[in-house]
């Protein structure tokens, strides 16, 4: 059973979802990656900002959630500070990366160093002041409609308010632990 908590905004819900411990011995961390390693993920940028600072981090961990309204889930870890930020403002825009932006992926995943990731790549801002990737293979807006605790991470809901797509972009793809690309049919 979910409850609700107190939460800084009041439009949208924060959840604790208590998760029932296992019943039955489970994998470890190790299997748990090379499990998932096998699969293909697309690969994203996720960005908020509290008005003096911007975050983003490279993401693989989301899915479509409804289509009435449009929304979408987003996995954070709860050490981010990217979900302060989206808790803050009650907003958050994630740009699903073309084939040749690897080097976005790599740099918002700290593989990069210490620069500023927002000077790798051409950013535009959506009307709501949000961050959009220029080429991106899909770039949303989202408003925060929920973020749920499911322990190590946190699971970011966001209605979709502002999307843009490049018809003839290629989709980077993680899968086997290195990056490839997909085309749009």
């Amino acid at each position: 059973m979910t409850h609700l908590l107190s939460h800084p905004f009041p439009e949208a819900g924060s959840f604790d979802v208590p998760l029932s411990p296992p019943s039955a011995m489970m994998i470890d961390e190790r299997e748990f990656k090379d499990c998932m390693a096998r699969l293909g993920f697309s690969v994203a940028v996720v960005t908020a900002g509290n008005g003096r600072e911007e975050l983003g981090r490279t993401v693989t961990s989301f899915m479509p959630l409804s289509s009435v309204p449009p929304r979408l889930i987003v996995s954070i870890d709860t050490h981010s500070r990217l979900v302060d930020f989206a808790r803050a403002t009650t907003s958050f825009s994630i740009s699903f990366l073309s084939s040749d932006q690897d080097h976005v992926a790599d740099a918002f995943a700290g593989k990069r160093g210490n620069i500023d990731r927002f000077s790798i790549a051409n950013w535009r801002r959506w009307p709501s002041g949000n961050r959009r990737l220029e080429d991106a293979a899909l770039s949303l807006d989202c408003e925060l409609s929920a973020s749920i605790d499911v322990g190590d991470h946190i699971l970011l809901v966001g209605t979709i308010i502002d999307a843009k797509g490049a018809d003839d972009a290629k989709t980077l793809l993680w899968s086997n632990r290195s990056y490839g690309g997909f085309d749009k049919a």
